[in-house]
């Protein structure tokens, strides 16, 4: 026994020795820095984290746990015993159960006897995981496996850092990785942490013991700093979990999933070992226990690290108190990252860290002191506090560094504060105190400049000069010394210098001091203005500081304002007396004259068309007769002419007629210029003979005095202007009526004509504004304003229309203007159902009118349109072809219409009439007289007929209903009439082979006369009134089937899709579901759970509805599957049993369903957990202990279940029977009986016994009589508490420990071998680069020797002490308790000597106490001095806080808007406003908000507004911009189409030209011929000389050139068949453009003028070809010009072809043309309502900063009026100012901003406006481009059919024929009178004009 120790040593070192070595080979683990913790990182060692925590080591699945469970091994099948036992239902035990395979026998390999252990799972389960928890963070290095059956053909490891909450994968294993995890790679680790999956680990080779290794760093992979935070991150866990996936196995369980055959697959562990150390982040070397844990098995890796580097906690996460000047970080290889400690200046002992402080420093110092000591403060205690400053010449640490401030309290403010400490950069000195606004000195004691009087009582120590700093010059000495006046500058006047001179406003710091009014010369009365605000006095409707601007709903008159318009005028006739001017005569009876002498000699010479010119010229003179002499003429508005007049239009006045106009609005008497504007029809100068006369005499100053009062002007009106003005002005005076009278007549001619006239647009009085107030004079302003009008062309803008946009000068020169002549602004007074709003243009007065309304206040329609009102007006639309103009009645829209048209619009036919313009009657049959007046289908048919043209009859009725058939409609038989309850069809007909009438039967009937029900329906058809109905199955039965239901009552017969009932309603018994929807389900209900009654032969019925069965007693599920929760014993006949289970000693109330088994607590047991667990013992009432009774030395394993003693066996004793009885020695269990003397020393111990036992009897009684113990019992007691202390320490068998440590040595040893197998080549190149650590390696080993002969020296000691207690007797024992005795009397005499006598610490602090009291009384007297002197400060302080108070509550209330009463905590609960020391719930602090009045919430309620503009400014420009990039996109893509369609029409013209002149040179030459055979000089010998050389001319082609044309042109009409597809195909596109219609209307009547042309040009092609055919029939033997006429023929042909070519070119661009149109109007829609939008924003935007401005003058207001109260105090109150200054400008900045984005937006609007201008000019041009392609498509169509006609050829004669044409020599002779039109017909034009009949131009 003695060598045991001694042998296990030395294995033990040998042991450790190889691990060391292997581990500094192959491992790549993380050891202690070389240096230790000193210079860098340290780590603990690593052991098997297993060890000491089977606790926290668990699995999903284990076998035998719930009973013995048989399993087989497949290595074993040539073995007697195959198959064995697994029962896990106790721990595994070497004697009593070694069938327990739990999960906590991995830990060691072997058991105590030496036989392997394993945990094994369940069989068959193939996903089973084990799972590690450990109690802190670890550092995990590798992992080692074996296996006891086949390893698992799939795993993966994985691990947690957070405690199980989140998981990531470590490394995959599988046999075959790509199937089994196909995301993972499996090629191999290229960096260390690479997930991959490894395919050497899964083999299903071998059987047994088979092995898997993971490491963590892998030395395959180079490892730079294992060190590095990345590589400790990597092996940081809490929990580790493997997880098995797939079973490997032979195969055989695929085919069979027998019991027996699972039997041999499961999982096996022998061992695992998981190596890892405590995680420390580096500042650790070595570990203890974690507080909690109480296992303390050798060998165990503890989780709370030993910390150095001044770090503390659980893994050293965390600095050490009073060491945070430093942020904690990680230790790295080079840098331990201590914690450093705070430096206080020895001030403080707290401190905390603070990682902005830290930043601040520049990474150098974030420690912050807290509850710094000696009047110190700051973060480093290196400041004083408030009413101290730091002692220069003391050292910063000193507790005396900081003295109290010595200021004096009359100069100095806040109670005497004084500079803490010297900083000449700021202006501080130590010590130096701070003096009150107005005070200076060192001790305050002084007055600054620009004050007097030091007072103790005024709060600011001096009273100030009261200069206003903006009206005074000089700012050093603002004022006098003794008087106290003040030197004002050049615009300021006052005592003060407040106030501002007359004529100047707004005190500032500027120069001059203050501003000139600057009134509006027009819109103020005068130049004065308010003093504060600079407001002028302003006219009526003028608003704005200089009365500049015009109020919303007024304003300026331009002026041309006094416009009357002709229209509305009085026309007079030439002879009236009325009209200035003498009348002229009339060369109307000359006109006639000569017309009708030239009717006769056109008559006598029978000269028929100059004839019918000129009775057409008289007809036209008698209606110029009848034309009145004025009327006037209506003009409309189009986009696309350019309006040059104002009002609806003109008046026409004919030659010497006049209009007469009456003014009686005058509204300033003054001079004013007379215009007039007018429109010539001619080249004609006229003249205007105009007068004026007032009616009252002038009673004004200015107009009374002039004479005369009637006025004569003769003016020339020259064609080339638009408005003439009077030579001089008139006079006109308000309270007035004046006539102005008109004559108008041709200038320098002598008599009147009959077709002259001249459009007068209207009459214009421009006041003479130079006369006016601010205009008159030499002042300098007065000739500037003149100049401005002159220079910026302000009145040279009203004598045009349109007028052109007004100069910004202007507009405000016209608006002073106007205000003068109408005593302010004009009322808008838009008309509310006309006008968009109330406003109106600034200048001019135009509202905004709604569409087709027009008029300065939109009160009238525009001409063309009608029906005035809230909507508008309406346009007339009057049809072109059915009325007589586009005008309509103004108020019903009725347009004129032409004999023939009807309707408002002129657009319908005559009733019984359709297809306008081209009506006809309606063809109706004779049964019907209207029809539709468009497509012509006959309306409300008799006759029980039907269809478009009545001709067919109604359904119900047949035969033939059309007009001359003889037939009429008569009513169908089926069976009954129509309109009958007997009529069962839609329709008939009559079948003319049978001779029957055909039914179409409604649905549900049938047979030939409908009398019989359809398959699925029933019912009594035959009877009158019967009808079928559909048969009501739910849809559940098949309706072609004559059987399913009966045709009778309608009863359903065959149900389907498992349905039943009378109406196949409900599911048929056995099934479920919803029958409606045919989702009828068998029952799926379990027989063993469900009622017997609901079942029958295996089947068992359920609810029809929702398919529950009807389940037995306490048996729950859907499908009676399982047992009613807290249930068990299923499938008996009464059903499920009550569990039962015990509340207190059972985890749930739940139980196994089939044994009834609860789950009970860890030591109790029996079904109900009633009981204590088997092997246990105690009250279950209480607590259960488990037996542990030693098996060596114990009867059986069952305890006393009331003590827990164990039955031991002979020569065994002990509790657990594991100890040598008494009177056997040896070591258990080998106990030998003792030598028979023991016998009589047991006597004598027998003996002391009893005498112990009298004694403790004695002590009883002597407790039981009341006497009180002394002071040895307690000794004694502690005594014997320190015995067994002592007993208990002696009695540790360190041998297991020893055992245990070479057997873990022995692990990881072996892990390390294994893990070499695979990696022996690597190794041995590895083994060259060791040489040179070779020395360092035999030092480890030396010093591994050294500490392991002293574990070994240690191990003998404690092996002697073993032996010493276990061969020592009671005596020994007895001595050992005496000298602990002594001991503990000794110490109790140094304990009582450091409580009492004189040298006793009690003793001490009773002197120190004493010598405290006395310096207290001493120093007493002093201190209340000393306090009733601050007492007394203090009464003074708190008189002037209160003053404070006072003035910062009235402030508050100005700046804030409400009081400054704050609680203890800063908030102020009654004033929502806030104000001065608030502050919300967060700290922040509160003034202003919403519904307050201070100057902040107007300031910010202002910057809110301005913010808010710029956004929504800021916003429309943005999709402004993106409009015009939209816009510039358009227009390139437009010019691209317009190009395109530009070259497709020239080369469409170039053909077109080509054809015409063709045609031309035929119709000339024809007409030579014709004009010289009219000649009435012509004999018949030249007749007969021109036929013969007609006749010469020759055709040029033959008979087979001829039809080789011929059919070339066929071929290009078969070509032209596919074109004219695509051309409809094209035609059809465009026709779906709705937009279009309109547009193609006019398009429409111009086609009809060019297809005029067009048949022109086809008769005269026709006669040529006529002429032609008849000289070739002539001219036949002329074959010399074959070649020539075959030559044409081909040119013909070619550009035939060319032709077609172009058209379906320009038919494919056509269509591409129309959709790229549409997709433009579709674009410029849109860009149209971006624009809206954009202009809407803008508006909003405007209104935005139009509110904002007035707030920002309320703001100014509110911010003058604070100034002018503070007075005096604006001292304190620079501050703010300076803000609210700020604030004001950064508002007005804003301002500035927005008032820019409106121009810009304006500028964008300008811009967008002439852009769409360009678009609409573009899309007509393209519009004209399509009508000017589709006439040239029109064209070619013609041009082929000319020559299509070319195939009478063939048909004609070779000779000559007569001449039958209208050209022929015959026909043309037979009209020799007619004479040249040009020639006598221009002579005649010529005499009219000079009658005057006709007029010129």
């Amino acid at each position: 026994m003695s060598m045991r120790p001694g042998i296990m040593m030395s294995n033990m070192a040998q042991y450790l020795s190889l691990l060391t070595l292997a581990l500094r080979v192959f491992g790549q683990e993380l050891p202690s820095s070389p240096h230790g913790c000193t210079d860098g990182s340290c780590y603990p060692a690593t052991g098997n984290l297993l060890i000491g925590r089977a606790v926290n080591l668990s699995s999903t699945s284990t076998c035998g746990l719930d009973g013995p469970q048989p399993y087989c091994i497949v290595s074993h099948l040539q073995e007697t015993d195959k198959c064995f036992e697994c029962n896990s239902q106790h721990r595994f035990d070497p004697y009593r159960h070694r069938n327990s395979h739990r999960i906590e026998n991995v830990i060691y390999l072997t058991d105590s006897n030496g036989d392997n252990t394993w945990w094994q799972s369940v069989n068959g389960q193939e996903s089973v995981s084990i799972r590690l928890n450990l109690e802190a963070e670890f550092h995990f290095t590798h992992l080692i496996m074996k296996f006891k059956t086949f390893r698992p053909a799939a795993m993966f490891i994985e691990r947690s850092a957070d405690f199980g909450r989140t998981w990531r994968p470590y490394r995959y294993f599988a046999s075959n990785c790509t199937k089994t995890f196909p995301g993972i790679p499996a090629n191999g680790l290229h960096y260390i942490n690479d997930i991959i999956c490894e395919e050497r680990y899964s083999d299903i080779e071998p059987s047994t013991n088979g092995e898997v290794i993971y490491k963590v760093l892998d030395p395959a992979i180079h490892v730079k700093d294992p060190y590095s935070l990345d590589i400790q991150e990597l092996l940081r866990i809490t929990n580790l979990r493997i997880n098995f996936t797939k079973l490997n196995t032979l195969g055989d369980d695929l085919l069979d999933r027998r019991f027996d055959v699972l039997q041999k697959y499961y999982y096996a562990l022998y061992e695992l070992v998981v190596r890892g150390s405590c995680f420390c982040y580096g500042h650790a070397s070595e570990c203890a226990p974690v507080p909690g844990v109480d296992s303390r098995e050798n060998g165990m890796i503890h989780g709370r690290c030993v910390c150095k580097h001044n770090t503390e906690g659980l893994n050293c996460e965390r600095c050490r108190h009073f060491h945070n000047d430093l942020p904690w970080r990680p230790a790295e290889a080079e840098n331990p990252h201590t914690c450093r400690e705070c430096n206080c200046n020895g001030h403080s002992s707290h401190c905390h860290f603070d990682m902005a402080v830290y930043l601040a420093t520049g990474n150098i110092s974030g420690g912050v002191c807290d509850d710094c000591l000696h009047n110190t403060m700051g973060r480093n205690c290196e400041m004083c506090k408030p009413f101290y400053y730091q002692d220069p010449i003391r050292d910063v640490r000193d507790p005396q560094v900081c003295i109290a401030c010595d200021c004096d309290p009359v100069g100095s403010t806040e109670g005497g504060v004084c500079d803490s400490h010297t900083d000449l950069d700021m202006g501080m000195i130590s010590g130096q105190c701070r003096c009150k606004a107005n005070v200076k000195g060192t001790r305050c004691d002084d007055c600054k400049e620009s004050y007097y009087g030091l007072s103790q009582n005024d709060p600011l120590g001096c009273q100030p000069c009261n200069c206003d700093p903006r009206g005074i010059i000089m700012m050093g000495a603002p004022c006098d010394q003794i008087s106290g006046d003040c030197s004002c500058k050049r615009y300021v006047t006052g005592r003060y210098c407040s106030q501002c001179l007359p004529e100047y406003w707004g005190l500032s710091n500027d120069l001059a001091g203050c501003r000139p009014c600057d009134c509006d010369f027009g819109g103020a009365f005068n130049n004065r203005c308010m003093m504060e605000s600079g407001q002028c006095d302003c006219r009526r409707h003028l608003i704005g500081r200089q009365c500049s601007e015009v109020q919303p709903g007024y304003f300026c008159a331009p002026l041309d304002y006094y416009k009357y318009e002709a229209e509305d005028a009085t026309g007079h006739s030439p002879g009236d007396s009325a009209l200035p001017g003498k009348v002229r005569p009339q060369a109307e009876t000359d006109c006639v004259q000569h017309l009708s002498n030239q009717l006769r000699r056109h008559r006598r010479h029978r000269r028929i068309t100059n004839s019918q010119q000129h009775r057409a010229a008289l007809r036209r003179i008698r209606q110029l007769q009848q034309t009145p002499d004025v009327r006037p003429v209506h003009r409309e508005h189009t986009p696309s002419h350019m309006v040059t007049w104002t009002g609806p239009g003109f008046a026409r006045v004919k030659d010497g007629a006049g209009l007469v106009f009456t003014i009686d609005n005058i509204p300033y008497a003054m001079e004013y210029d007379i215009m007039i504007r007018y429109e010539p029809e001619s080249t004609e100068d006229w003249e205007a003979i105009v007068s004026i006369t007032s009616v009252m005499l002038p009673s004004s100053l200015r107009c009374g005095n002039l004479l005369p009062t009637e006025q004569l002007y003769t003016v020339t009106l020259p064609h080339r202007n638009r408005y003439i003005q009077m030579p001089r002005p008139f006079c006109f005076e308000p309270s007035n009526r004046y006539v102005v009278s008109i004559r108008f007549q041709r200038h320098r001619v002598t008599h009147r004509h009959l077709t002259a006239f001249i459009l007068i647009d209207s009459l214009v009085l421009i006041p003479k504004y130079t006369e006016l107030p601010g205009f008159q004079g030499n002042e300098p302003e007065a000739e500037q304003r003149r100049e401005e009008m002159i220079r910026y062309m302000c009145l040279d803008s009203f004598m045009i229309t349109p007028m052109p946009a007004l100069a910004e000068m202007c507009s405000k020169l016209i608006c002073s203007i106007s205000s003068i002549i109408h005593d302010g602004a004009l009322s808008c007074q838009c008309d509310p159902q006309g006008s968009l709003s109330g406003e109106c243009h600034k200048v001019g007065g135009d509202c905004h009118c709604k569409p087709n309304v027009m008029g300065r206040r939109c009160d009238r329609c525009a001409p063309g349109t009608y029906g005035f009102g809230a909507n508008g007006c309406t346009a007339c639309d009057c049809h072109s072809e059915g009325s007589l103009s586009h005008q309509c009645d103004p108020v019903t829209g009725q347009c004129q219409c032409r004999q023939g048209a009807t309707g408002r619009q002129c657009s319908d036919c005559q009733p019984g009439q359709w297809g306008f313009p081209s009506c006809s009657p309606c063809q109706c049959n004779g049964h019907a007289d209207i029809c539709d007046p468009r497509s012509g289908e006959c309306r409300d048919c008799r006759d029980y007929t039907a269809g478009h043209l009545c001709e067919r009859c109604a359904d119900g009725f047949f035969g033939n209903p059309v007009l001359g058939s003889g037939e009429h409609c008569r009513p169908c038989p089926c069976p009954g009439n129509p309109g009958s309850d007997h009529f069962n069809a839609h329709s008939c007909h009559a079948d003319h082979t049978s001779d029957q009438i055909i039914c179409n039967c409604r649905q549900g009937y049938t047979g030939l006369r409908c009398d019989q029900c359809a398959p699925g329906y029933h019912g009594n058809p035959e009877q009158p009134g019967g009808q079928c109905l559909p048969c009501e199955c739910n849809g559940n039965i098949d309706t072609k089937d004559p059987g399913s239901c009966d045709p009778r009552t309608g009863r359903c017969l065959k149900c389907l899709y498992h349905t039943d009932g009378p109406s196949c309603g409900h599911c048929q018994h056995g099934y479920y579901g919803n029958a409606l929807a045919h989702d009828c389900r068998l029952c799926t209900c379990v027989t063993a759970g469900t009622v017997q009654s609901a079942c029958s032969d295996g089947h068992c019925h359920c609810d029809r509805q929702t398919g529950a069965c009807t389940c037995r007693q306490n048996v729950a599920g859907h499908n009676c599957d399982q047992c009613a929760p807290n249930h068990w014993n299923y499938g008996q006949d009464r059903g499920c049993e009550h569990c039962g289970c015990d509340p207190r000693h059972a985890l749930g109330t739940h139980c196994n369903m089939f044994t009834g088994q609860c789950q009970c607590r860890p030591g109790f047991g029996g079904k109900q957990c009633t009981e204590c667990e088997q092997f246990h013992w105690g009250d279950p009432r209480l607590q259960c202990q488990e037996c542990n009774c030693h098996p060596l030395g114990s009867e059986m394993a069952q305890c006393d279940r009331s003590t827990g003693a164990c039955e031991c066996r002979e020569g065994a004793a002990g509790k657990r029977c594991d100890e040598c009885a008494r009177g056997f020695t040896g070591d258990f269990p080998k106990c030998v009986r003792c030598h028979p003397c023991f016998q009589q020393w047991d006597d004598a111990v027998c003996q002391i016994k009893r005498d112990l036992e009298h004694i403790q009897y004695a002590a009883q009684k002597i407790l039981e009589g009341g006497v009180t113990p002394g002071v040895g019992d307690t000794r004694i007691k502690e005594l014997e508490r320190k015995l067994k202390e002592v007993q208990d320490l002696i009695s540790t068998e360190d041998s297991d420990r020893i055992h245990q440590l070479i057997g873990q040595s022995i692990d990881d040893l072996r892990a390390e071998i294994a893990l070499t197998d695979g990696r022996l080549m690597g190794v041995t190149r590895e083994l060259n680069t060791t040489a040179q650590e070779e020395e360092a390696l035999k030092r480890t080993l030396s010093v591994l020797e050294r500490e392991l002969r002293d574990v070994n020296a240690t191990v003998a000691q404690k092996q002697r002490l073993l032996d010493d207690y276990l061969t020592s007797g009671f005596a020994d024992q007895f001595e050992k308790v005496k000298k602990y005795y002594q001991e503990s009397v000794k110490a109790e005499e140094k304990c009582n000597a450091s409580v009492s006598g004189p040298l006793s610490p009690v003793e001490q602090s009773k002197e120190t106490r004493a010598v405290t009291e006395d310096l207290l009384d001493a120093s007493k007297d002093k201190f209340l001095r000393t306090l009733a002197a601050q007492n007394k400060s203090l009464t003074e302080l708190q008189q002037k806080a209160h003053d404070l108070d006072k003035k910062v509550h009235h402030l508050s209330h100005k700046v804030c808007g409400g009081h400054s009463n704050a609680s203890v905590n800063g908030s102020c609960p009654d004033s929502q406003c806030g104000g001065a020391g608030c502050r919300d719930d967060q700290g922040n602090r509160v003034c202003g908000g919403h519904g307050c009045n201070g100057t902040v919430s107007t300031s910010v309620t202002a910057l809110n507004h301005a913010r808010n503009a710029t956004d929504g400014l800021n916003a429309a420009k943005e999709e402004l911009q993106s409009v015009a990039r939209k816009l510039q996109d358009i227009a390139s893509l437009t010019q691209d189409v317009k190009n395109q369609a530009m070259n497709t029409l020239k080369k469409a013209q170039k053909k077109k030209d080509h054809f015409e002149n063709n045609n031309k040179k035929l119709k000339d030459f024809i007409k030579k011929i014709r004009d010289f055979l009219t000649e009435e000089g012509a004999d018949p010998e030249s007749i007969e000389k021109v036929a013969l050389q007609v006749l010469s001319i020759t055709l040029p082609f033959n008979k087979t050139t001829l039809d080789k044309m011929v059919m070339q042109i066929k071929d290009s009409l078969s070509n032209l068949t596919n074109i004219e597809g695509i051309v409809n195909q094209t035609s059809q596109h465009i026709g779906k453009a709705k937009e279009l219609l309109d547009k193609a209307k006019d398009a429409k009547s111009r086609a009809e003028a060019v297809k005029d042309t067009a048949n022109n040009t086809k008769q005269a092609l026709d006669v040529s070809e006529k002429a032609i055919e008849k000289a070739r029939a002539a001219l036949k033997e002329a074959n010399n010009n074959l070649n020539s006429t075959r030559n044409a023929t081909v040119e013909v042909d070619e550009r035939l072809t060319q032709l077609e070519i172009k058209q379906m070119d320009v038919m494919m661009r056509l269509n591409n043309l129309s959709m790229e149109v549409e997709a433009l109007r579709n674009k410029t829609e849109q860009n149209r309502q971006m624009a809206k939008d954009a202009v809407a924003l803008a508006n909003n935007a405007t209104q935005v900063a139009s509110s904002l401005e007035q707030s920002l003058n309320d703001t100014e207001k509110l911010y003058q009026e604070l100034q002018m109260k503070q007075g005096g105090e604006s001292g304190g109150l620079d501050g703010i100012n300076q803000k609210a200054e700020d604030m004001k400008k950064e508002a007005e900045d804003l301002l500035s901003k927005a008032t820019k984005g409106i121009e810009q937006l304006k500028k964008l609007e300008k811009k967008f406006k002439s852009n769409e201008q360009r678009m609409q000019k573009q899309r007509m041009e393209l519009d004209e481009l399509k009508q000017n392609a589709t006439l040239v498509r029109d064209d070619i169509r013609e041009q082929v059919q000319k020559y299509s006609n070319s195939r009478g050829f063939q048909r004609r004669a070779a000779g000559v024929e007569d001449f039958s044409s209208p050209l022929s020599l015959a026909s043309v002779r037979a009209t020799p009178q007619q004479v040249d039109r040009e020639g006598d017909g221009s002579r005649t034009q010529h005499r009219l004009k000079q009658h005057g009949c006709l007029q010129p131009g």
